[in-house]
Protein backbone atom coordinates (compact mmCIF):
# COMPACT_ATOMS: atom_id res chain seq x y z
CA UNK A 1 0.00 0.00 0.00
CA UNK A 2 1.21 3.50 -0.78
CA UNK A 3 2.15 5.93 1.96
CA UNK A 4 0.38 8.75 0.13
CA UNK A 5 -2.29 9.22 -2.48
CA UNK A 6 -1.34 10.25 -5.98
CA UNK A 7 -2.51 13.87 -5.85
CA UNK A 8 -1.95 16.48 -8.57
CA UNK A 9 -2.41 20.15 -7.74
CA UNK A 10 -4.29 21.16 -10.90
CA UNK A 11 -3.27 24.80 -10.46
CA UNK A 12 -4.29 25.65 -14.02
CA UNK A 13 -7.94 25.21 -13.06
CA UNK A 14 -7.70 28.29 -10.83
CA UNK A 15 -7.18 30.30 -14.01
CA UNK A 16 -9.74 28.31 -15.96
CA UNK A 17 -12.50 27.86 -13.40
CA UNK A 18 -11.73 30.15 -10.49
CA UNK A 19 -11.32 27.33 -7.95
CA UNK A 20 -8.44 25.40 -6.44
CA UNK A 21 -8.51 21.86 -7.80
CA UNK A 22 -6.89 18.58 -6.78
CA UNK A 23 -6.92 15.59 -9.12
CA UNK A 24 -6.54 12.26 -7.33
CA UNK A 25 -5.87 8.93 -9.00
CA UNK A 26 -6.73 5.84 -7.00
CA UNK A 27 -4.73 2.66 -7.62
CA UNK A 28 -5.97 -0.96 -7.42
CA UNK A 29 -3.96 -1.69 -4.26
CA UNK A 30 -5.32 1.24 -2.24
CA UNK A 31 -7.25 -0.20 0.71
CA UNK A 32 -10.58 1.20 1.85
CA UNK A 33 -9.33 2.33 5.29
CA UNK A 34 -6.42 4.14 3.64
CA UNK A 35 -8.76 5.94 1.26
CA UNK A 36 -11.20 6.86 4.06
CA UNK A 37 -8.33 8.51 5.91
CA UNK A 38 -6.45 10.14 3.04
CA UNK A 39 -9.16 11.37 0.68
CA UNK A 40 -10.68 13.99 3.03
CA UNK A 41 -7.19 15.29 3.83
CA UNK A 42 -6.52 16.02 0.16
CA UNK A 43 -9.76 17.68 -0.86
CA UNK A 44 -9.75 21.14 -2.43
CA UNK A 45 -12.52 23.53 -3.47
CA UNK A 46 -13.02 21.25 -6.46
CA UNK A 47 -11.76 17.67 -6.24
CA UNK A 48 -11.64 15.16 -9.08
CA UNK A 49 -11.07 11.49 -8.25
CA UNK A 50 -10.31 8.85 -10.88
CA UNK A 51 -11.17 5.31 -9.86
CA UNK A 52 -10.10 2.20 -11.86
CA UNK A 53 -13.17 0.52 -13.31
CA UNK A 54 -12.66 -2.69 -11.31
CA UNK A 55 -12.04 -0.92 -7.98
CA UNK A 56 -15.55 -1.57 -6.65
CA UNK A 57 -14.91 -0.77 -2.98
CA UNK A 58 -13.69 2.71 -3.93
CA UNK A 59 -16.72 3.28 -6.16
CA UNK A 60 -19.08 2.78 -3.23
CA UNK A 61 -16.78 4.78 -0.93
CA UNK A 62 -17.08 7.78 -3.24
CA UNK A 63 -20.81 7.90 -2.54
CA UNK A 64 -20.23 7.66 1.21
CA UNK A 65 -17.79 10.59 1.05
CA UNK A 66 -20.21 12.80 -0.87
CA UNK A 67 -18.73 12.50 -4.34
CA UNK A 68 -20.79 12.57 -7.54
CA UNK A 69 -20.09 10.32 -10.51
CA UNK A 70 -19.84 12.46 -13.66
CA UNK A 71 -18.23 10.37 -16.42
CA UNK A 72 -15.92 7.51 -17.24
CA UNK A 73 -12.64 8.31 -18.96
CA UNK A 74 -11.90 5.60 -21.51
CA UNK A 75 -8.36 5.09 -22.80
CA UNK A 76 -8.40 3.71 -26.35
CA UNK A 77 -5.36 2.75 -28.40
CA UNK A 78 -4.70 1.94 -32.05
CA UNK A 79 -1.76 -0.12 -33.34
CA UNK A 80 -1.70 1.87 -36.62
CA UNK A 81 -1.61 -1.31 -38.72
CA UNK A 82 -5.07 -0.98 -40.22
CA UNK A 83 -7.59 1.81 -40.68
CA UNK A 84 -10.85 0.04 -41.36
CA UNK A 85 -13.27 1.98 -43.59
CA UNK A 86 -16.20 0.89 -45.69
CA UNK A 87 -16.40 2.18 -49.32
CA UNK A 88 -18.73 5.08 -48.44
CA UNK A 89 -16.55 6.18 -45.53
CA UNK A 90 -13.48 5.97 -47.73
CA UNK A 91 -15.04 8.22 -50.38
CA UNK A 92 -15.97 10.80 -47.77
CA UNK A 93 -12.53 10.72 -46.15
CA UNK A 94 -10.89 11.13 -49.56
CA UNK A 95 -12.79 14.40 -49.98
CA UNK A 96 -11.36 15.88 -46.75
CA UNK A 97 -7.83 17.21 -46.34
CA UNK A 98 -5.88 18.57 -43.39
CA UNK A 99 -3.07 21.07 -42.91
CA UNK A 100 -1.23 22.89 -40.13
CA UNK A 101 -3.17 25.85 -38.76
CA UNK A 102 -2.14 29.45 -39.25
CA UNK A 103 -2.75 32.07 -36.56
CA UNK A 104 -5.93 33.06 -38.40
CA UNK A 105 -7.09 29.44 -38.35
CA UNK A 106 -6.44 29.24 -34.62
CA UNK A 107 -8.51 32.37 -34.02
CA UNK A 108 -11.33 30.75 -35.98
CA UNK A 109 -10.99 27.58 -33.89
CA UNK A 110 -11.24 29.52 -30.63
CA UNK A 111 -14.35 31.28 -31.92
CA UNK A 112 -15.92 27.92 -32.74
CA UNK A 113 -15.09 26.54 -29.29
CA UNK A 114 -16.75 29.56 -27.67
CA UNK A 115 -19.88 28.86 -29.73
CA UNK A 116 -20.20 25.63 -27.75
CA UNK A 117 -19.03 22.73 -29.92
CA UNK A 118 -18.11 20.67 -26.83
CA UNK A 119 -21.13 19.82 -24.69
CA UNK A 120 -20.42 16.46 -23.02
CA UNK A 121 -17.33 17.02 -20.87
CA UNK A 122 -17.44 17.08 -17.07
CA UNK A 123 -17.08 20.86 -16.86
CA UNK A 124 -19.82 21.70 -19.38
CA UNK A 125 -22.41 19.41 -17.76
CA UNK A 126 -21.58 20.49 -14.18
CA UNK A 127 -24.08 23.17 -13.06
CA UNK A 128 -21.42 24.60 -10.74
CA UNK A 129 -19.60 26.00 -13.80
CA UNK A 130 -20.81 28.11 -16.71
CA UNK A 131 -20.65 27.06 -20.33
CA UNK A 132 -18.36 30.04 -20.95
CA UNK A 133 -15.91 28.65 -18.38
CA UNK A 134 -16.03 25.25 -20.06
CA UNK A 135 -15.22 26.79 -23.46
CA UNK A 136 -12.43 29.02 -22.15
CA UNK A 137 -10.90 26.00 -20.44
CA UNK A 138 -10.47 24.34 -23.85
CA UNK A 139 -9.01 27.51 -25.33
CA UNK A 140 -6.49 27.81 -22.49
CA UNK A 141 -5.63 24.11 -22.75
CA UNK A 142 -4.84 24.43 -26.44
CA UNK A 143 -2.75 27.57 -25.85
CA UNK A 144 -0.74 25.78 -23.17
CA UNK A 145 -0.12 22.78 -25.42
CA UNK A 146 0.90 24.97 -28.35
CA UNK A 147 3.54 26.56 -26.12
CA UNK A 148 4.81 23.05 -25.34
CA UNK A 149 5.18 22.30 -29.03
CA UNK A 150 2.09 20.31 -29.95
CA UNK A 151 0.69 20.52 -33.47
CA UNK A 152 -2.81 21.60 -34.43
CA UNK A 153 -4.43 20.91 -37.79
CA UNK A 154 -7.50 22.20 -39.60
CA UNK A 155 -9.80 19.89 -41.52
CA UNK A 156 -10.98 21.15 -44.92
CA UNK A 157 -13.93 20.06 -47.03
CA UNK A 158 -14.80 21.81 -50.31
CA UNK A 159 -12.46 24.70 -49.38
CA UNK A 160 -14.22 25.22 -46.03
CA UNK A 161 -12.71 24.69 -42.60
CA UNK A 162 -14.98 22.10 -40.99
CA UNK A 163 -13.08 21.01 -37.89
CA UNK A 164 -9.71 20.38 -36.28
CA UNK A 165 -7.49 17.95 -34.44
CA UNK A 166 -4.47 18.24 -32.19
CA UNK A 167 -1.35 16.09 -32.25
CA UNK A 168 1.07 15.57 -29.36
CA UNK A 169 4.11 13.32 -28.94
CA UNK A 170 4.15 11.61 -25.52
CA UNK A 171 7.29 9.57 -26.06
CA UNK A 172 8.23 5.96 -26.81
CA UNK A 173 6.66 6.11 -30.25
CA UNK A 174 3.21 7.03 -28.93
CA UNK A 175 1.16 10.01 -30.12
CA UNK A 176 -1.75 11.58 -28.26
CA UNK A 177 -4.30 13.61 -30.25
CA UNK A 178 -5.80 15.03 -27.07
CA UNK A 179 -8.61 17.06 -28.62
CA UNK A 180 -10.56 17.15 -31.88
CA UNK A 181 -13.94 18.33 -33.06
CA UNK A 182 -16.21 19.55 -35.82
CA UNK A 183 -17.21 23.19 -36.20
CA UNK A 184 -20.73 24.33 -35.39
CA UNK A 185 -22.13 24.30 -38.94
CA UNK A 186 -20.81 20.78 -39.55
CA UNK A 187 -21.71 18.99 -36.31
CA UNK A 188 -24.47 17.06 -38.08
CA UNK A 189 -22.84 16.85 -41.50
CA UNK A 190 -21.83 13.20 -41.35
CA UNK A 191 -18.16 14.18 -41.71
CA UNK A 192 -17.19 13.68 -38.07
CA UNK A 193 -15.20 10.50 -38.69
CA UNK A 194 -12.45 12.69 -40.16
CA UNK A 195 -11.54 13.97 -36.68
CA UNK A 196 -10.29 10.45 -35.93
CA UNK A 197 -9.24 9.11 -39.34
CA UNK A 198 -7.02 12.08 -40.24
CA UNK A 199 -4.92 12.03 -37.03
CA UNK A 200 -4.55 8.27 -37.56
CA UNK A 201 -3.18 9.00 -41.04
CA UNK A 202 -0.84 11.62 -39.59
CA UNK A 203 0.45 9.11 -37.02
CA UNK A 204 1.13 6.54 -39.73
CA UNK A 205 2.87 9.12 -41.92
CA UNK A 206 5.13 10.04 -39.00
CA UNK A 207 5.96 6.39 -38.25
CA UNK A 208 4.45 6.27 -34.79
CA UNK A 209 4.03 2.87 -33.15
CA UNK A 210 0.81 3.59 -31.30
CA UNK A 211 -2.01 6.13 -31.09
CA UNK A 212 -3.48 6.67 -27.62
CA UNK A 213 -6.44 8.82 -26.68
CA UNK A 214 -9.02 9.35 -23.93
CA UNK A 215 -12.72 9.83 -24.56
CA UNK A 216 -15.62 10.52 -22.24
CA UNK A 217 -18.38 7.96 -21.77
CA UNK A 218 -20.76 10.92 -22.15
CA UNK A 219 -19.77 11.24 -25.81
CA UNK A 220 -21.38 8.11 -27.25
CA UNK A 221 -21.04 9.11 -30.90
CA UNK A 222 -17.28 9.55 -30.60
CA UNK A 223 -17.00 6.25 -28.77
CA UNK A 224 -18.83 4.45 -31.56
CA UNK A 225 -16.60 6.04 -34.20
CA UNK A 226 -13.44 4.87 -32.43
CA UNK A 227 -14.77 1.33 -32.21
CA UNK A 228 -15.61 1.43 -35.94
CA UNK A 229 -12.00 2.38 -36.69
CA UNK A 230 -10.61 -0.66 -34.89
CA UNK A 231 -9.48 0.93 -31.61
CA UNK A 232 -8.88 -1.29 -28.58
CA UNK A 233 -9.66 -0.67 -24.91
CA UNK A 234 -6.67 -0.12 -22.64
CA UNK A 235 -8.20 1.09 -19.37
CA UNK A 236 -11.22 2.86 -17.94
CA UNK A 237 -11.42 5.27 -15.01
CA UNK A 238 -14.69 6.26 -13.37
CA UNK A 239 -14.51 9.97 -12.55
CA UNK A 240 -16.08 11.47 -9.43
CA UNK A 241 -16.22 15.12 -8.38
CA UNK A 242 -16.86 17.08 -5.22
CA UNK A 243 -17.32 20.81 -4.60
CA UNK A 244 -16.51 22.16 -1.16
CA UNK A 245 -16.48 25.90 -1.94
Amino acid sequence: MRANLKVVDAFWEKRNLGVCCNEIEIEPGDETDFLKRELPLNEAEYTVVKVPSNKFDAMFLMQDLGYTYIESSINLVHDLKEIRLNPLQQRIMNSISYSTMSNKDIDQLFGEIRKGIFTTDRIYIDPYFSHEQAANRYVNWICDELERGCKIFKLTYKNNSVGFFTFKDIGEGVCYPFLAGMYQDYLKSGLGLCTIEKPLKQAINMNYKQYSTFISSNNTSTFSAHVALNFSFKKIYHVYIKHTA
